[in-house]
């Protein structure tokens, strides 16, 4: 569960938050009443930036899948679409 605390409580004791933080504990930042921020271990940071990229990459393999087999569906080999890509980037 995360808590919401301001910016003017947060900046004299950001120490004590920091130490909660790396024991789990998530915060979210506001200032004049707006969320603006999160404040979380370095651990959890780092596990949300790898989760993002595996479902970046999980997307990309998902739209060459579909292409492939729309390209295969239209009678084009991969070759095809390799020569095409290399008269684009040679273009």
């Amino acid at each position: 569960m995360e808590k919401v605390i301001g910016v003017n409580e947060l900046r004299p004791k950001l120490g004590k938050y920091l130490d909660e933080a790396e024991k789990g504990e998530t915060f979210v930042i506001s200032s004049r009443s707006k969320l603006k921020g999160v404040l979380l271990s370095y651990s959890k940071y780092r596990e949300l930036k790898e989760l993002t990229e595996k479902a970046r990459r999980l997307e990309v393999s998902l739209l060459v899948n579909k292409f492939r087999d729309r390209a295969s569906k239209a009678g084009l080999t991969e070759a095809d679409v390799e020569e095409e890509i290399e008269k684009t980037r040679n273009s």
